[in-house]
């Protein structure tokens, strides 16, 4: 009988034999933290340009004695532009493929429209942080201007006063926040303790705020800026999560090397050099989709001018298949006195289909301008390059764990995103070659139109690393 039993039949025995259940619950295993776009004023317009004016100065006036007069004033005025820039998404899946998927998923397709209208938003809250415009200007994807480079004035000059803040490294702290705000305070000449500002960090620089809140015996307040969103408050300016402001998120550089190159010129850039007997050190730094910043190049020597530097590396990706927007480049006379030389699209061009990107996998620094290159010997170059440098100055890279921290209004007279489409289905159709496709894509035409620079702060290179210990010794710590 026991030798009868050890022969029954189990489950391991009949894999063929045993149902098998897929719960109907469909994980969204990719997520982000996005109520940036969400809580930013829109305008609806119907233009390629975003026109607006702006009084800089008003009529002069002052003492005067009795019975006379001063002379005649007027206003002045200025008027600026954001451009409207493009963006897209698309996809499709089979008859075939929506049929046999009902019973599990219901519309299939449905369900792909609206994670790809969710992933386009991520595209643009990503471009309203680190766009470029004017380095992505002539290549197949142009960006608009994001924070990045809109609020990167890190010294007063006469005509610009100071908006940007560069930590150095420091860890966050509450008075770093109060020089924030105060720096915008004093620029905007406006009360800005209250919800109709926004501090925008990383989840980790909220949850150190939040730790060393806590060690003095004070807690974050909370509000509602928008419906069903409640955040939490600093001094009464509501903090905003932004997963793309999470260094962490974008992943890491890859390995650089240099050589020596010749830029073979192309478009209305001319063949630079760089300065014989100059031998540069350059850091690259990663910007991802849907991802932000990520962790930069370790510091490389160039070649000795006479010629132009390639930067080389292989194809970057960043956490879950992300690829790069642009990159950062940093140069200096040594590798610990390196700042931003410019920025630089992270496509070259595309492939002979006119669709199909060809990523950059090196850049050339001519002297003059930075090309993003590809192929063995960086011979595939952009057909219309950038003429000069994009988005340089004197700011130093980031150290390691270093994010940055904004202080923005919700005022739509300061800061608005006007659109044209937001977020539209395309009609699609089905094609002879490909009869049995449900193809779908999504538009939309917008920019971030920052009306007044001035009156938004950035806190840069702060670090948010949080604390294991408990409150006590966090005190110490602090103090």
């Amino acid at each position: 009988m026991a030798t009868e039993l050890d022969e029954a039949l189990t489950a391991a025995g009949v894999p063929a034999l045993v149902q098998k259940v897929i719960d109907p619950m469909l994980l969204e295993y990719q997520r982000r933290y996005s109520p940036f776009i969400r809580v930013t004023p829109t305008k609806k317009i119907s233009s390629t340009t975003y026109y607006f004016n702006r009084r800089t100065n008003r009529a002069p006036g002052g003492f005067v004695s009795d019975g006379g007069a001063r002379p005649m004033g007027n206003s002045v005025y200025e008027q600026f532009q954001f451009a409207i820039k493009q963006l897209q998404s698309v996809g499709g899946v089979t008859g075939f493929a929506q049929e046999v998927t009902r019973d599990q998923i219901g519309d299939l397709r449905a369900q792909e429209i609206a994670s790809c209208m969710q992933g386009l938003l991520w595209d643009i809250e990503t471009a309203m942080i680190w766009g470029s415009a004017g380095a992505t200007v002539n290549g197949p994807w142009p960006q608009f201007d994001g924070l990045d480079v809109m609020v990167n004035q890190f010294a007063s000059t006469v005509s610009n006063p100071q908006n940007a803040i560069d930590a150095g490294g420091s860890a966050l702290a509450t008075g770093l926040l109060d020089q924030l705000v105060d720096m915008v305070e004093t620029n905007a000449a406006m009360p800005i303790f209250n919800d109709q500002w926004m501090f925008v960090a990383s989840p980790t620089a909220i949850s150190r705020l939040a730790q060393v809140e806590q060690v003095f015996q004070r807690y974050l307040g909370q509000t509602e800026i928008a419906a069903g969103l409640n955040v939490p408050t600093y001094r009464d300016i509501p903090l905003v999560k932004s997963s793309f402001l999470a260094g962490r998120l974008g992943g890491s550089m890859p390995a650089v090397t240099t050589a020596s190159a010749t830029f073979t010129g192309g478009g209305a850039v001319a063949t630079g050099s760089i300065a014989t007997g100059s031998s540069y050190y350059y850091i690259v730094e990663p910007v991802m989709a849907r991802a932000g910043v990520g962790g930069a190049s370790a510091a490389v020597q160039g070649k000795d001018g006479g010629n132009a530097n390639r930067l080389i590396f292989g194809d970057v990706y960043g956490p879950e298949g992300a690829r790069p927007i642009s990159y950062r480049v940093y140069r200096g006379a040594s590798g610990t006195t390196t700042t931003l030389r410019g920025i630089v699209d992270a496509v070259v061009t595309t492939a002979a289909d006119g669709i199909s990107p060809i990523w950059a996998t090196g850049i050339i620094d001519t002297g003059t301008t930075l090309i993003p290159v590809a192929g063995a010997s960086g011979e595939i170059q952009p057909p219309n390059p950038v003429g000069s440098y994009v988005g340089g100055g004197a700011v130093p890279p980031r150290v390691t764990g270093g994010e940055d921290i904004f202080l923005v209004p919700r005022d739509a007279d300061i800061l608005v995103r006007p659109y044209v489409r937001d977020v539209v289905p395309l009609t699609v159709y089905p094609t002879v070659t490909s009869p049995d496709q449900l193809p779908f894509a999504l538009a939309t035409d917008t920019t971030l139109a920052l009306r007044a620079p001035k009156f938004v702060g950035r806190l840069r290179n702060v670090v948010s690393t949080l604390s294991s210990t408990n409150p006590v010794q966090l005190t110490q710590a602090v103090s």
